[in-house]
């Protein structure tokens, strides 16, 4: 028998608690709810797969539960809620990831229910979560990779003027022979510590290239393929080559590869990578700045390195629907991505209101789950079909 999930709800505001709750339990979740973080081991008792967290709670603050939760080894994933905006929750989202607290996503009251449904629906909680529960050692990993156990879904990107699909970024996952589907957060940071972070780029990078040169003449798809670049990626010397060659092994054209950055991945001295990321520019391949707005470096990066296009951060699309500081910041990079020639992408588009206010605000690409969710490459078809079809209510 299959037993629904739980998730926990822990806000002094019971109203908006009662709320939640009827959301969380018609997406197909058990749910327990708590108005005061002293509860907190009550509500951990259940195991619950989500925890939807008010970072202003009176007696306790939600700082504090942060900090018991990485205490516990809280092994679901959190989502952050206030009404003290953008800036708020973009603290308390770091300070998590800090004690290795995995963060689902961040909430701006007034709360939306297409927006908590949004993150309750994330194919991740659905499966299970393997910090704890899996032991996945170095050597599981490289005989993962070796033996062929990844698999890549595709997220499309479409054109905010007229709705048109222009790329797609692809996403890896595991399915690991006895843990099952298995998302980045499970083996990411393995990888990177373990120096398998390249050997897995470069196995993502001919699985898309390979892939998506078969199916691209079925969809009648000429847009663009987004890959994730790690920071080892801004290290090797010989990664502008060994891409160029995967390219030309399938008879993939350059211009249409664009390569992801994120700001916290450039590495602290960017000799190396600023001549690796121009040498890729130099080879006809995009690039693009990844978060853009969460980094410490955001307008150092721009200025020394040759993005084509600029990613903005999802905390900050989702909330400015609400925070007007989110809105100066998502404005902000928008004029300053236009003046610099740049493409802007919006990612975490999760509702119409947010499409037509990014439109008008003059944002060229959006990227979210109001368009699509990452998907398998045979599903992509059918998502256009559908797609077309909306897309035209939408200009």
């Amino acid at each position: 028998m299959i037993t629904r999930p739980y998730v926990a709800l822990l806000d002094d505001d019971v109203a908006l608690c009662v709320f939640m709750s009827e959301v969380a339990q018609a997406a197909g979740y058990h749910t327990l709810m708590a108005h005061d973080g002293r509860e907190l081991a009550t509500l951990l008792a259940a195991q619950p797969v989500l925890l939807v967290l008010d970072i202003a709670m009176a007696h306790m603050d939600g700082i504090e539960v942060i900090r018991q939760l990485a205490a516990a080894r809280f092994t679901g994933r959190l989502v952050i809620v206030s009404g003290h905006g953008a800036a708020m929750l973009q603290s308390a989202k770091l300070l998590a990831e800090l004690q290795d607290v995995r963060v689902a996503g961040i909430l701006t009251k007034p709360i939306r229910a297409e927006s908590l449904l949004a993150l309750l629906q994330a194919p991740e909680l659905r499966v299970a979560t393997p910090r704890v529960q899996h032991e996945i050692s170095q050597a599981d990993l490289a005989r993962g990779i070796e033996n062929n156990e990844l698999l890549l879904h595709y997220q499309p990107q479409v054109r905010l003027t007229d709705g048109a699909w222009v790329g797609v970024e692809a996403l890896v996952r595991w399915q690991h022979p006895q843990h099952g589907l298995l998302y980045p957060d499970a083996f990411i940071a393995l990888a990177e510590s373990s120096g398998l972070a390249l050997p897995l780029t470069r196995k993502v990078i001919a699985m898309a290239l390979q892939q998506c040169s078969r199916g691209c003449g079925t969809l009648k798809f000429t847009g663009t393929l987004s890959i994730n670049l790690p920071p080892i990626a801004m290290s090797d010397l010989t990664f502008p080559e060994a891409v160029e060659a995967a390219v030309n092994q399938v008879g993939c054209k350059a211009e249409k590869i664009m390569f992801e950055v994120t700001e916290t991945s450039v590495p602290a001295d960017p000799a190396k990578a600023i001549e690796i990321l121009t040498r890729l520019r130099l080879k006809g391949f995009a690039l693009s700045i990844d978060d853009f707005g969460t980094g410490h470096s955001s307008l150092e990066n721009l200025q020394h390195l040759p993005f084509n296009e600029l990613k903005i951060d999802l905390i900050f699309v989702r909330a400015a629907e609400t925070d007007v500081a989110s809105r100066l910041i998502v404005e902000s990079s928008i004029a300053l991505g236009c003046q610099l020639g740049m493409k802007v992408l919006a990612e975490g588009v999760e509702n119409q209101a947010l499409w037509h206010w990014l439109r008008n605000a003059g944002c060229d690409l959006a990227q979210g789950y109001f368009i699509a969710r990452p998907m398998p490459l045979e599903q992509l078809a059918a998502w256009q079909g559908e797609w077309e079809t909306r897309r035209l209510a939408l200009i």
